[in-house]
């Protein structure tokens, strides 16, 4: 997702580009502290500071009917995870059975994914995760690779944290 951050505040721009580009698939392509990227239709997501969309933004943002980026409103009180959750949480879908994460949403995974997440944030192994599963152990690690993917993590730790975040553990 091609993502741009517009905020004030240096340092606030830096913490939240970091934040994206390693706990999620946001591309980053433009980071600014005084100005909205020259094409907003290149866009898919529009991260702002709530002041300066209101005194630099709004009449920039609206369009004639032309593809427009989800915009991100950022309070001076917003949490990394409120941010992480509104950027994951527009390609989110209602899952019937999922367990309840607290925001009514299920994240950009599927419930397999969740199940085979919550045994491996558990400590279960990708064969012990299988045989509960009544799946193979590639079908496992197929299932992990795209949580990994999605969620822009690398290893069993960062995966058990994506769990904890989601409520799947």
């Amino acid at each position: 997702m091609r993502t741009a951050i517009c905020h004030r505040h240096p340092l606030v721009l830096l913490g939240l580009k970091h934040l994206l580009t390693t706990h999620t698939s946001c591309d980053v392509v433009h980071l600014s502290d005084h100005e909205l990227p020259g094409s907003l239709e290149d866009i898919d997501i529009l991260i702002v500071e709530e002041e300066f969309l209101e005194r630099e933004a709004a009449p920039a943002v609206r369009t004639d009917g032309h593809h427009s980026p989800e915009i991100v409103p950022l309070g001076v009180d917003a949490q990394p995870e409120d941010v992480l959750r509104r950027v994951t949480g527009r390609r989110a879908v209602p899952v019937p059975h999922a367990p309840a994460a607290g925001h009514g949403w299920a994240a950009p995974l599927s419930q397999r994914e969740q199940e085979v997440l919550q045994f491996i944030a558990s400590g279960l192994t990708h064969d012990q995760v299988a045989r509960q599963v009544g799946i193979s152990r590639h079908t496992v690690d197929t299932y992990v690779k795209r949580v990994r993917t999605k969620f822009g993590v690398r290893n069993k730790a960062e995966l058990t944290r994506v769990a904890l975040g989601l409520k799947l553990v």
